[in-house]
This record gives C-alpha cells, structure tokens and sequence, in this order.
C-alpha cells in the first residue's frame, strides 16, 4: 500500500506505526510502550500473548516478556470502569498464580512519566533474571 503513495509525508513515521501495529500491536499505549522498551534498549516483548484464564476462554496480553515470565498491561481509560476493573483484577491475579509477574502502566504514564516506567520495568525484568 505504501508503494502507491511515493511523495508519503513522514514515511518513516507510517512505515513503522504500520509495522508495529501488524506486529500485535491493539492501541495507541501499546504502541507507544514498545517505542520506549526499543529506546531504553530493553528486550523485546511478545505483544497479544495469548493465554487462557481458569474458564478456558482465550484471552490476550498487552506484553509479555516470556524468558522472565514479565507481562505489561497498558491501561487506558477503559480500564477504570469498576467491571472491566474487576476483570483486570481476576486475570493478574490468574497469572500471579501461575508464577508470572505482571505490570500495569496507564497509557498516559508511557507519554509524561517515561522514566519511571522504564525503570519499573527494567527493574522487574532484572528481579525476574534478565542479565541487562
């Protein structure tokens, strides 16, 4: 599709937001998530992992660094409403029992506090065994 558009503004720009966003990428906050670990130089995470809860229904996580057993989850403002909240809720907790460590950044974080989250994570994955 880009080929047809030669004189494209910012190719570069759409040419890796279209990359990102076939690459599992489901929003603007994952998106921005997976530019941040690339500049801090941390690995790369699956993005969309598929998991199953208790139930056995298919269910997928933002990112998940499987070689520490780390999943992220990008919140945005959805994920205030007390339903969706409890729902959040049950599959961290799901997956905390299983062994896994699981992070939550809201989609606002990634954009004013960069910093921290980077070093949450960074430190999580460190915790977890990552040698970075």
């Amino acid at each position: 599709m880009l080929a047809r558009l030669p004189r494209l503004r910012r190719r570069a720009l759409v040419t890796a937001t279209v990359t990102d966003a076939a690459g599992g990428s489901h929003s603007l906050g994952e998106l921005d998530f997976l530019d941040l670990t690339r500049r801090a130089g941390l690995p790369a995470p699956t993005r969309q992992q598929v998991r199953y809860d208790p139930a056995g229904r298919r269910r997928y996580l933002d990112a998940y660094f499987a070689p520490w057993r780390v999943h992220v989850e990008i919140d945005g403002g959805q994920h205030l409403d007390p339903a969706h909240a409890w729902a959040d809720m049950r599959r961290q907790n799901s997956l905390w029992i299983e062994g896994d460590r699981v992070l939550r950044f809201p989609a606002w974080a990634l954009r004013a506090r960069p910093d921290e989250v980077v070093a949450q994570l960074r430190a999580a994955l460190r915790a977890a065994g990552w040698p970075g």
